[in-house]
């Protein structure tokens, strides 16, 4: 299991697709967050905080995170790797956890860099270090969470096709409906005292709730139980059949 960690990782980082992702995430975060004149500029809200950063993230989560998963399986079906892989003393369940671990890792490196911002804020805060690094803890927190969400949803499709367009496709889609489908259609109020309800089974819900700063267990343990039912199925679509 260790072995094929450190084989994804490899092969993500050394591939030119890993590069682009990855440049493409901190030049589009960069330019929301310190160029471009807006709601997510975090110099232009007065106030030193990353508030802006943790609700604009999830966005770009949409498209990075697919790209990321999309060839994790599909491309191991459709080279024949994966019944090699599964003849090793490997079963599915190893497989799919090295593959997940390996995917959020490549998430908690591209949120590395953009720790520099909350150095930044905490120069500029009036005084110096006036920037609540609590929230802040909890917003990355909170981003590996639904990094890991997306990750887990990403290799569920990529088990179902040996395509990665179709991956990739069929990921942001179903990342972006289970982000914010459901708070979404909560926010209607059509279904009276089941709205409430209907926007818990929302990522974002949980999400911003742990954005707010404060982390409560209820929350992480939404994300762990997630994240566990998406590996599952995952499994189950590559675990070979039983004649």
């Amino acid at each position: 299991m260790r072995a094929l960690y450190k084989k994804e990782l490899r092969t993500f980082l050394s591939s030119i697709i890993g590069a682009v992702v990855l440049a493409v995430f901190l030049l589009v975060s960069g330019l929301f967050h310190w160029v471009f004149p807006g709601q997510w500029n975090l110099l232009e809200s007065g106030v030193a905080e990353m508030s802006a950063f943790f609700l604009f993230t999830p966005w770009i989560f949409l498209f990075l995170i697919p790209a990321i998963t999309m060839r994790s399986i599909a491309e191991e079906r459709k080279n024949g790797t994966l019944e090699l892989l599964l003849t090793h003393p490997l079963d599915a369940h190893r497989i799919v956890w090295a593959k997940f671990l390996a995917g959020t890792t490549l998430v908690a490196l591209a949120l590395l860099p953009t720790l520099a911002g909350y150095g930044v804020l905490h120069a500029l805060g009036n005084p110096p270090g006036n920037i609540d690094g609590g929230a802040v803890l909890a917003g990355y927190l909170g981003l590996l969470l639904l990094g890991g969400a997306f990750v887990a949803t990403g290799l569920f499709t990529s088990a179902r096709t040996d395509s990665q367009v179709v991956a990739f496709l069929s990921s942001a889609l179903m990342c972006m409906l289970l982000y914010y489908g459901p708070s979404a259609l909560g926010s209607y109020a059509l279904f009276g005292s089941a709205d409430l309800a209907i926007q818990w089974l929302a990522m974002e819900t949980h999400f911003r709730s742990i954005g707010t700063g404060v982390v409560v267990v209820s929350d992480v343990a939404w994300f762990i139980a997630y994240i566990a039912l998406a590996l599952a199925l995952a499994q189950r679509h590559i675990q070979p059949r039983r004649s």
